[in-house]
Formats: C-alpha cells, sequence, structure tokens
C-alpha cells in the first residue's frame, strides 16, 4: 500500500503483481515476456533480430537474463551513459541506437531503465524513455530493485515520474524496507504477456482452484513451480 500512489492507476487489471526471489528473477520473467510478445507478432524465425537496450549503469542481472532468454550477445545495447546527468543514460543516445538497429533490419523490443544504479544511484529519464518504447512498440521495464523502496517519501517520489508508461516495475523490499529476504516486488501492466510466457499445465499441477480461476496460480508468474509461503 504504500507505494498505491504510482501503482494504482498504473497496474490496475489486466495488470497485478507477484513477490519474486530476487530483482534477477523479476528481470528475467519481464524479459521472456517481451520477447514471447515480440515473437508472437513478428514470428519466431526473428529471435536473432531482437535487441535490448540498457545504459552501462544497469545491473548485470539483464545481460544475465538475456543470455538465458537467448538474446544474442550482439544484439544487447549498452549505451554510454551520461556523467554531466549523474550517469543517467541519455534518450538521445538510445534513439540514435535503435535508429541504427532499425536501418540493419534487427527489432528494438526492450528497454530497461534504473531508478538507483548500483554503481552511482543514478535515475534513468522515465518519461523519455517511456515515450521511445511506445513510439517503437517496445517493452519497457523499470528496475528500482535499489531506491524504490525511497520513493515512499514524498521528497522522493518524483523520481518515479514517467512510471504509468511502464509495462513492468520492480523494486527490492528486503533492501530499504528491512523486510526478510527474499521479498523482490514485481507489478506488471498485462499479466496475460507473463502468463503466456511461463504457462506450464501437465495434469500432476491440475487442481480445482486453479481451473475455476479462484486462485491466482503463481507457478505461471515465475520461474520455480513451487514457493514459500509470502
Amino acid at each position: 500500500m504504500l507505494l498505491s500512489f504510482s501503482m494504482a492507476s498504473l497496474f490496475a487489471a489486466p495488470g497485478g503483481g507477484v513477490i519474486q526471489g530476487t530483482a534477477s528473477e523479476a528481470v528475467l520473467v519481464v524479459l521472456l515476456a517481451a520477447r514471447d510478445r515480440t515473437l508472437k507478432k513478428h514470428g519466431k524465425k526473428s529471435l536473432e533480430k531482437l535487441v535490448v537496450y540498457a545504459s552501462d549503469q544497469t545491473h548485470s542481472a539483464l545481460q544475465k537474463a538475456c543470455q538465458i532468454a537467448g538474446i544474442f550477445p550482439e544484439n544487447f545495447r549498452v549505451v554510454k551513459a551520461d556523467c554531466s546527468k549523474n550517469y543517467a543514460v541519455a534518450p538521445e543516445a538510445v534513439t540514435e541506437a535503435i535508429s541504427i538497429d532499425l536501418s540493419s533490419g534487427l527489432i528494438p523490443f526492450f528497454i530497461c531503465a534504473t531508478v538507483g544504479t548500483t554503481s552511482s544511484s543514478a535515475v534513468d529519464p522515465l518519461p523519455e524513455l517511456g515515450n521511445i518504447a511506445q513510439g517503437h512498440d517496445m517493452w519497457f521495464h523499470i528496475d528500482a530493485a535499489y531506491a524504490g523502496s525511497a520513493c515512499i517519501c514524498p521528497e522522493y517520489r518524483h523520481h518515479l515520474d514517467g512510471v504509468e508508461k511502464a509495462d513492468s516495475f520492480n523494486m527490492n523490499a528486503h533492501k530499504w524496507f528491512l523486510t526478510n529476504f527474499d521479498c523482490s516486488l514485481l507489478w506488471v501492466k498485462d499479466r496475460s504477456y507473463l502468463v503466456e510466457a511461463l504457462s506450464t499445465n501437465p495434469e500432476f499441477l491440475k487442481n480445482k482452484a486453479s481451473q475455476a480461476n479462484s486462485v491466482v496460480d503463481f507457478k505461471d508468474w515465475q520461474i520455480p513451480l513451487g514457493r514459500r509461503f509470502r
């Protein structure tokens, strides 16, 4: 409820939220959702053309997620951050990189912005990056694992201006909220993409409650099939 000031309107139905184990898991599952959404539009053979964009301050978890998701290493665009803006990424640099890739026949599909980078606490320009993503039908993810907790304070909430443009957002309550590990909070604007990418339903996992849609089956929102009580 502490973040309801921005999340209520952003992630109402058909969106939703789930507690992931770590921010690395959160980034991975939304990347998979974005990948499958794009491949559904362009065809499965387009995987080798998919391009991801992030700054050189972005957490290495994104690069690892790309490796797992099958994104070609040469299609992971690391955009140099702007040292004059506290190492936030420059929207113009992202736009230029996207334009070059489009002219080469590639498919830009995922932008990751950060609220509080690990090395410099930089906050990327969310409104501008969100506009870029929307203009190219790309998935826009905000990784606020480190500094997102601070945004419950009125004086820091401006760092989330533009969050309504995001397709997904994660933050770690097990950092500044002092909750037990593991408690990485993930919200998505449209949960159907997440469920479609991660759903598996063999006979031994079927149950009346899930089939009747009377419960949310979180096995379809995460990598593991099981989870501890949260």
